[in-house]
């Protein structure tokens, strides 16, 4: 859940002695630390976890103070992977703090250390035999390993006392604000960080097992990357991750399949352009230029989409989705007929895509053999659909036009009734005689209006 107001820049208490210490630079590739105090048996730890790149060593060093107090320690640090906006300020604690030892695999150390880190100071995780220290305070930490997400040394750290898992890149995500906390929608930027950065599946689906094994009662994901997740979107997250196809996943597809999704997005470019406005064309093209935090989604050249980083048909809904924005009534609907009439030429199934704003649905009476909604989800009666398809194939005018406004139907229809109804495609839709789900059936009736332009009883009553 979202928590407003917070003033990102002072530290952030998650936990009782659990802080976010990170900066909020409003990109779209936000980094996050954080320190973990340790209070017990009349002694005090203080560790790092994930300290952060050079960049953001000012701001991390004034917000260990706002908590510690001036003239504070740094104890430990912990390092989830190699990359340097992981843990290149550890060099710099350490040459404050000479005392500071640095906990990581063996595998990441023998990167980091190329940072100029002391030897001497190295606790390497593969010391502790059962994956588990405990410090003299008296808590106690679990090391959880994350292989290939994205290092091979990768290794997550599972605070005992308060189920927070700090995860590194796992679970990190792109971000459209400086919002600590996830929700639902931030779904979509972790998707879009793993299918670039993460290399394949099992890599994922054996990190997601090893922390159900390991992390029992997650309460939070507390990533290096984005926002942290908790509550009940930690065990949704963790299902979605343990099937994500990532990497090498998404490159078999054959290069015939990842052509026609290119030119189909051109194509729609070129037809935006000739037919509505090129300013939209021009101002999609910009929204997905990167601003140097992350790599480009969609690489274009020459007003040209060349390739695509991330899964196909995600990278055409991101695409679809940003030609939508801030359009009037008639351009709004212009482009949804190029979008439609394209993925038709270049036989893309539409049922994967969304050219609609999810909303609550209205209520809907029509006549004649067609039930109104609320009767029929009491008396579980037949819904006659044929004359309404009829209907749609008449004012369509013509095989071809009937098609395209079928397949518009189906981006219409929510996905989880067209599954509950057995609706895999064009061809079971417009074989579908009539359905006991009034549910179905409405949003069925809503969409042929607004194909159509009129309502159910004046379609059948003509």
């Amino acid at each position: 859940m979202e928590v407003k107001n917070i003033d990102y820049s002072k530290p952030i208490e998650i936990a009782h002695n659990v802080f976010w210490v990170g900066k909020r630079s409003e990109l779209e590739f936000e980094m996050n630390v954080y320190l973990r105090i340790f209070e017990g048996n009349g002694k005090k730890i203080n560790m790092l976890i994930d300290p952060g790149p050079s960049t953001d060593l000012e701001v991390v060093s004034d917000k260990l103070e706002m908590v510690l107090g001036p003239g504070y320690q740094i104890h430990l640090a912990f390092i989830n992977h190699q990359d340097p906006d992981v843990g290149m300020n550890t060099v710099f604690f350490q040459r404050h703090f000479p005392n500071l030892q640095v906990i990581a695999t063996e595998d990441t150390w023998r990167l980091i250390r190329f940072l100029g880190l002391n030897p001497k100071r190295f606790i390497p995780i593969e010391k502790f035999k059962t994956g588990k220290i405990k410090l003299i305070t008296g808590h106690r930490m679990t090391f959880i390993p994350t292989q290939y997400c994205h290092f091979r040394g990768a290794s997550a750290i599972f605070d005992e006392e308060h189920r927070i898992l700090f995860s590194g890149d796992l679970f990190g995500g792109l971000t459209d604000s400086p919002d600590i906390y996830a929700d639902e929608s931030y779904w979509e930027g972790i998707k879009i960080f793993h299918q670039i950065y993460m290399p394949v599946n099992l890599a994922l689906k054996t990190a997601v097992d090893n922390i159900r094994s390991q992390a029992t009662d997650l309460k939070m994901i507390a990533p290096q990357h984005g926002r942290l997740i908790k509550d009940d979107l930690v065990d949704d997250f963790l299902e979605r991750m343990r099937n994500l196809q990532v990497g090498l996943d998404l490159s078999q597809r054959s290069k015939m399949t990842s052509d026609s999704f290119i030119s189909a997005m051109n194509e729609i470019l070129q037809e935006v352009t000739n037919k509505v406005d090129a300013v939209i064309v021009n101002n999609t093209i910009r929204a997905f230029g990167s601003d140097g935090s992350f790599p480009e989604i969609l690489v274009t050249k020459d007003e040209r989409i060349i390739s695509v980083k991330i899964g196909l048909e995600e990278a055409f809904q991101l695409f679809v989705n940003q030609l939508l924005i801030d359009l009037n009534e008639e351009q709004t609907k212009k482009i949804k007929f190029i979008v439609m009439n394209t993925l038709t030429f270049w036989n893309i199934n539409a049922e994967n895509f969304s050219l609609e704003e999810s909303g609550n649905a209205e209520s809907v009476t029509a006549d004649g053999d067609l039930l109104e909604a609320s009767d029929a989800n009491q008396s579980g009666e037949p819904i006659n659909l044929e004359k309404v398809m009829q209907a749609l194939y008449k004012h369509s005018g013509g095989e071809k036009f009937a098609r395209l406004a079928t397949l518009r139907l189906l981006v219409k229809i929510p996905p989880q009734l067209l599954k509950r109804n057995n609706i895999e495609g064009y061809n079971d839709l417009i074989e579908m005689k009539e359905t006991t789900d009034a549910d179905f059936a409405h949003h069925l009736f809503k969409a042929v209006e607004t194909i159509i332009g009129k309502s159910i009883s004046e379609i059948l009553s003509e």
